[in-house]
């Protein structure tokens, strides 16, 4: 007998069962095989199947919940259906003016009776979804001699030139962009239906007050008087007029979709490809494209895929849940974790954490053994997890901004922000910690630049040099505090020597912006940087044939930031082994260190602020101060030399193949150290 859950055995092939409920209708009975005969397999594939089976159900489940037709929606149909049915009404009542009807010469009685009949028609197709065939009869109680007309309604609903509810109803749905279904449809024949009674009953009132149908007369003499004529080169603001009620795609937009109509309608955001005003203006990053589009994909995930028009304040909620059970620094950086829904990595999250306080109680058993808690690979505790403040702050502020925009085109509920939101009070000087003259010996006495064992163990110490990203990055952020994006974005044309001294010229370029208008600027190479051989390897590099000063950053996809390609493959490594870093610490600590060093030297701010690319702390200072290089190689001099022990070498590149571009890593893959 097989004991695997969900899963029977017979004639020995093993087959998955599972009974699935959807709302409140009868479950039924999944069965399939698992085309297997062991057990060992079957017991691994039934896990799979159930959670499989659970998601299909969720989103089935979800789906069926929307269904139907918004209020949104309704409305609209109604709208659109008064339109046409004032049209309708309107024809009819001059076409019997033309040509009177054959069952009437009374133009007033035949237009009473098919007014009536529609009417009862509308009712029983509102209150029944249908309309059965009735007779129809005309009786004039006040003339005895006149003969009764008595018509079944199929018949006379011929002459009133209307298409039937179902028809009607299809091209509304078609017109405000809603998908075809069967609750759809019924729902939208109703609000037709609806839409004629209105209709009716609003044309028998303007027939007993013809003025009802037209918007007021003016009185003579008290006309509005006569606007004067303006120049007619100059602009002229169009008239106002009423915003027009837009339902169409905007009904059926899901957060992701609503972020591309976002790109695509505001072309500072780089427009709909990313590339609108790049000549021009100053369009946003590829970066911060792409962390705007994060967080409407996380609440599209919350949402199971709903329309952005149905967000309510507590799936802000469920995603604000989510951030909080999460792992800030794992969250999303390996390629299985960006193919994971957020429900199914907060769930391996509470695995995590389920690992780590096992282990945390194993230890406690064994307290009296003055044995330490051993945690599992991956596991983790309960203080670890939450995204961190400025993360969420960020998701949230691209969020606010999106359905901002969004409720421009469409009504949605009240959102609130500011529950999810939070002042970060937290000095800035306290999250970055600069480094210490002691730290950035221990730093640069590390085997990158003390010897490496081989180039693909640079963490292990050896006798290779080697002049690269893994040498001079570091070194450049300590002697310039320059961002990581601006070291490792150099081109080798933005290196240049003037009068005999060689400098960086921060620029931006095709491969990386900058980060405010002020981040222009040049910097002096420090003497260390001379004597350490950067000026050999930027030669070297020339001859090479290279275009970048770190080329071994440049992704071969042409996505993803040299900075960020640095940090993932470098930077980790180097941090593993310095035991110092504190939370926050990482290559932006170099500024720090540079900034607090010049104040420490007393260095005038205005050279302090040019050094650095922040913009000055008055308009006078920027205005009338011009940095020259002499000032700030002077200023550069009171960055501490930490690299004194380091002695130089003859200028050793990289093999070609490894200053190719970088491929796109594989899932699980694992880089070398």
């Amino acid at each position: 007998m097989c004991s695997i859950q969900n899963v029977t055995r017979k004639q020995g092939t093993y087959y998955f069962r599972q009974l699935i409920r959807l709302g409140p209708d009868k479950p039924f009975r999944l069965r399939f095989s698992l085309k297997t005969t062991s057990r060992k397999r079957a017991a691994l594939l039934s896990p799979a199947m159930t959670l499989i089976c659970e998601r299909l159900a969720m989103t089935m489940t979800a789906k069926i919940a929307t269904d139907g037709l918004t209020a949104a929606q309704r409305a609209e149909i109604f709208r659109r259906q008064m339109l046409v049915e004032r049209d309708r009404l309107e024809v009819m009542h001059a076409q019997f003016h033309v040509l009177p009807p054959d069952d009437h010469e009374d133009i007033e009685k035949a237009l009473s009776l098919r007014l009536g009949a529609s009417e009862l028609a509308a009712m029983d197709g509102a209150a029944k979804g249908k309309v059965e065939d009735f007779l129809v009869a005309r009786i004039d109680p006040d003339a005895d001699d006149e003969p009764i007309v008595v018509m079944a309604w199929s018949e006379l609903a011929t002459s009133l030139a209307q298409d039937g509810a179902e028809e009607a109803a299809i091209a509304r749905l078609a017109e405000i962009g809603v998908e075809q279904s069967a609750l759809r449809e019924a729902m939208a024949r109703k609000v037709v239906n609806q839409a004629r009674i209105e209709a009716i009953r609003e044309f028998r009132q303007t027939l007993a007050n013809p003025g009802a149908a037209y918007a007021p007369v003016p009185v003579a003499g008290y006309e509005q008087p006569a606007q004067p004529q303006l120049n007619a080169s100059a602009p002229q603001m169009p008239p106002t007029q009423a915003a027009p009620v837009i339902v169409g795609p905007w009904v059926t937009m899901t957060p992701t979709e609503s972020v591309e109509k976002f790109f695509e309608h505001n072309p500072r955001t780089g427009g709909k490809d990313g590339t609108a005003r790049r000549k021009s203006g100053e369009p946003w990053t590829n970066k911060t494209r792409e962390q705007f589009k994060l967080p409407a994909l996380l609440l599209e995930q919350v949402m199971h895929g709903q329309p952005l028009a149905t967000v309510a304040h507590d799936h802000l909620v469920q995603l604000n849940n989510c951030f909080e059970a999460l792992h800030g620094p794992s969250f999303r950086k390996s390629p299985k974790h960006r193919k994971m829904t957020i429900w199914e990595i907060v769930q391996e999250t509470a695995e995590r954490v389920r690992r780590g306080e096992e282990a945390i109680a194993k230890a406690a058993k064994r307290k009296d053994d003055g044995k330490a808690a051993e945690m599992p690979s991956g596991a983790l505790t309960r203080d670890q997890l939450g995204l961190g403040l400025s993360t969420t702050n960020r998701h949230w502020g691209f969020l606010r901004q999106l359905t901002t925009w969004f409720e421009k085109h469409h009504l949605l509920s009240p959102l609130d922000y500011s529950a999810f939101i939070e002042n970060d009070d937290r000095n800035a000087r306290d999250q970055r910690d600069a480094y210490t003259e002691e730290q950035g010996r221990m730093l640069f006495s590390l085997p990158p630049w003390t010897g490496s064992k081989s180039l693909a163990r640079r963490m292990h110490p050896g006798d290779l040099l080697v002049h690269s990203a893994w040498y001079f990055v570091p070194m450049i952020g300590w002697y310039t505090g320059m961002r990581r994006e601006e070291i490792c974005g150099l081109k080798l044309d933005d290196i240049e020597v003037d009068d005999g001294h060689w400098q960086f010229n921060v620029r931006p370029t095709e491969i990386r912006r900058l980060k405010t208008i002020t981040s222009a600027r040049k910097l002096p190479f420090a003497s260390e940087l001379t004597r350490l051989g950067l000026p050999d390897y930027v030669i070297a590099l020339r001859s090479a044939g290279e275009t970048m000063l770190f080329p071994e950053l440049m992704p071969e996809s042409g996505k993803g930031t040299l900075g960020d390609a640095y940090y993932n493959t470098i930077w980790t490594k180097i941090a593993r082994a310095l035991p110092f870093l504190k939370t926050g610490q990482a290559t932006q600590s170099f500024r720090h260190t540079v900034i607090n060093a010049m104040k420490g030297a007393e260095v005038m701010p205005e050279l302090r602020a040019d050094f650095a690319g922040h913009k000055l702390s008055s308009e006078t200072e920027g205005r009338y101060s011009k940095a020259h290089m002499a000032l700030l190689q002077k200023a550069a001099t009171a960055i501490p030399i930490v690299t004194g022990h380091l002695d130089p070498f003859p200028a050793a590149l990289l093999p070609a193949r490894l200053r190719a571009p970088r491929k796109a890593r594989a899932a699980g893959q694992i880089m070398s150290t």
